[in-house]
């Protein structure tokens, strides 16, 4: 019988599970980025529009593409290159802004907001 912490404990999947993670978080923070309250919508039909909502979901969801990003870059650093340190982890929090900003989606334009998408009659 396999003991499932000493599987845990190969670097690889280890390396696997990180990048999994981060990059599931990346896709989920960009969806939640350019639509806000597109789940709160689909989910219960009947609820009231809140202004403050979409900023603040927006704001969250921001962090949230920072966090990935830095979950996938120390998973590369620690992992693969195997460093370590303090300032490893000032530089890290950097590059994990840097490739936050790049990976945020395009604002919508300004006819529709949130992100809307226009159904187009084919």
């Amino acid at each position: 019988m396999i003991n499932p912490s000493q599987s845990l404990s190969n670097p690889a999947i280890a390396l696997a599970l990180r990048a999994a993670l981060g990059l599931y978080v990346i896709y989920m923070s960009r969806k939640f980025y350019a639509d806000p309250t597109g789940y709160f919508r689909r989910a219960t039909r009947g609820t009231i529009d809140i202004q403050w909502l979409a900023p603040v979901i927006r704001g969250l969801s921001c962090f949230c593409l920072w966090g990935g990003c830095f979950i996938v870059v120390t998973a590369i650093a620690v992992q693969i290159l195997g460093l370590h340190g303090d300032l490893l982890a000032i530089s890290l929090i950097g590059v994990a802004a840097i490739s936050a900003w790049f990976l945020l989606p395009r604002e919508p334009s300004p006819d529709r907001p949130n992100g809307e998408r226009r159904r187009e009659i084919q």
